[in-house]
């Protein structure tokens, strides 16, 4: 691998954990705005295993569930199926929009 091809690889990785980042913040399971009523970074360390789940070849209804485990095992909030498919979907086609 070239230098150049790895620092793309790099780039292209980092841009996929701020798409997913971006929106998480709008996922927001606890509703505490980040970036207004809270920190802007409340979600931002789930992005880097959910891009790896996508990049992996997850299914829409796998990453509903991961997001559900997060919400309702390590935030503690109740369930939402409907707006973790939701979200699911959305992670999955932004990040395969911008595959390279």
């Amino acid at each position: 691998m070239t230098r150049h091809h790895g620092r793309t690889q790099k780039r292209d990785a980092m841009n996929r954990v701020s798409i997913v980042q971006s929106i998480l913040r709008r996922w927001d399971p606890i509703g505490i705005a980040p970036g207004e009523a809270g920190p802007v970074d409340e979600y931002d360390s789930y992005a880097p295993h959910i891009v790896s789940m996508v990049v992996q070849g997850c299914s829409v209804e796998e990453l509903s569930r991961h997001l559900e485990v997060i919400r309702v095992e390590r935030i503690g909030v109740e369930a939402n199926p409907n707006r973790d498919l939701e979200v699911a979907g959305e992670i999955l086609s932004a990040i395969r929009e911008n595959a390279v």
